[in-house]
């Protein structure tokens, strides 16, 4: 089964988006912001069906960090695994317009993390909403928001190699 036929949900999140992530420690105060540049596609290869995804952050400082992410279709849901982080993706199926998917990730080194994500896709599928609740031990340490605008559908156009894989953002 190809991937768009199990979660059809994924075909319109497909494309280049532009945005801007905010996030806030357990207070709600403001502790970064920075612009960001989201290619998403789904390949379907024999025995290998998969959503990848290159996340370019770019801060006023100039400082850029990418970050790739491979999600592999096993039954109702993605599963994300490297060498940071053990998650997956599915659908809200309770949300009848299709637009949700939520998000669980821990990381590999720290037992006591967990991330949850949910992310909203207008009805016109031109802009998408998500939101992040990070914990440590239990407890809410951080929250993020991010506001994306579909750039373009032909991600193609925008991949590059360079994107493919994890380059931290240097120390400021």
């Amino acid at each position: 089964m190809k991937i768009e036929e199990a979660m059809p949900q994924l075909l319109h999140h497909v494309g280049v988006w532009k945005g801007e992530y905010v996030h806030f420690d357990g207070d709600n105060r403001e502790i970064d912001r920075h612009a960001s540049m989201l290619i998403c596609k789904l390949l379907n290869e024999p025995g290998k069906q998969r959503l990848e995804q290159s996340n370019i952050y770019d801060w006023p400082d100039n400082s850029r960090e990418t970050r790739h992410f491979v999600g592999i279709l096993n039954n109702d849901k993605l599963v994300i695994q490297n060498e940071n982080i053990d998650g997956w993706v599915a659908p809200l199926v309770l949300d009848e317009t299709e637009r949700t998917l939520m998000v669980l990730w821990t990381k590999t080194d720290d037992a006591s993390f967990r991330y949850y994500e949910m992310i909203t896709l207008s009805e016109d599928g031109q802009t998408k909403n998500r939101s992040w609740h990070w914990y440590r031990d239990g407890r809410l340490f951080q929250r993020t928001l991010i506001n994306e605008k579909l750039i373009s559908r032909d991600w193609q156009a925008y991949d590059d190699p360079s994107y493919h894989h994890y380059s931290p953002r240097a120390p400021r």
